[in-house]
């Protein structure tokens, strides 16, 4: 990669957070894992028709397993089952994203205040390497947002960070509910977010819920989570504004 620091010439390894590393144990959920990505990562675009013969080839796998894959990413709400007409990408819809975003904030607030009540010391140790990690993403992508690579590695790290917040908490249900709603988040990040901005914009947000978290202040930790969602949100609705703005323009 371009003028990258010696650390973001490899692949940074695994994102410290299980239920992503493991390998799908059958053929079906392989291919849904790729299409789960491909849709996340808009390699397949917002409201494309997905063809079984295009992604027969693309995936190199049979209809049968297709299908079940299709069925297992449709049930996360990443595609959608059209009666008799087969499956679509989902669209991007900003009422939905911001249904996400609030059931984000909400989650993650509670999982903070449990993890800051239960959390021991490897807790901690995570805790500050995930947002070391993150830091050094953040000035990379800033410096070419328009590198896939270095983005997918802010989204990883930026999942792991988050993930590090919550996972001392020792709800595996509450952290099942983290994966399905960070996809769709980091499905519509990647269509609005300039990177470059906001990546490195994020970092002092998100020290000061860390270092809250680590002095065991319960009340501060969860006031920051909720206020870097809501400001999210904002910038979310600006967003909404701009892309009205613009089609109304068009017609």
């Amino acid at each position: 990669m371009r003028n990258m620091p010696k650390q973001f010439t490899r692949k940074w390894g695994p994102s410290l957070h299980p239920s992503r590393d493991e390998a799908p144990k059958t053929l079906a959920g392989r291919v849904a894992q790729q299409l789960r990505l491909d849709i996340i990562r808009h390699h397949l675009e917002p409201g494309e028709r997905l063809q079984f013969e295009k992604l027969s080839k693309r995936y190199e796998v049979g209809t049968s397993p297709l299908r079940e894959a299709l069925f297992q990413v449709a049930a996360q709400g990443l595609v959608v089952a059209e009666d008799h007409k087969g499956f679509v990408v989902a669209p991007i819809q900003f009422d939905e994203m911001l249904d996400v975003s609030n059931l984000r904030a909400n989650l993650e607030t509670y999982a903070i205040r449990g993890a800051i009540q239960e959390g021991r010391e490897d807790w901690e140790v995570d805790l500050l390497s995930a947002f070391h990690r993150l830091k050094l993403a953040g000035i990379a992508v800033s410096a070419d947002q328009d590198d896939e690579d270095l983005r997918t590695e802010w989204e990883d790290r930026h999942r792991a960070f988050h993930y590090a917040l919550c996972k001392g908490c020792g709800s595996p249900w509450l952290l099942h509910f983290f994966d399905e709603l960070y996809d769709h988040m980091e499905r519509y990040r990647r269509y609005f977010w300039k990177y470059a901005e906001r990546a490195v914009a994020a970092d002092n947000e998100h020290e000061a819920i860390m270092k809250a978290a680590l002095d065991r202040d319960e009340e501060r930790a969860a006031t920051l989570l909720q206020a870097h969602f809501q400001k999210q949100a904002r910038l979310t609705m600006n967003l909404r504004k701009k892309v009205e703005r613009a089609a109304a323009a068009a017609s």
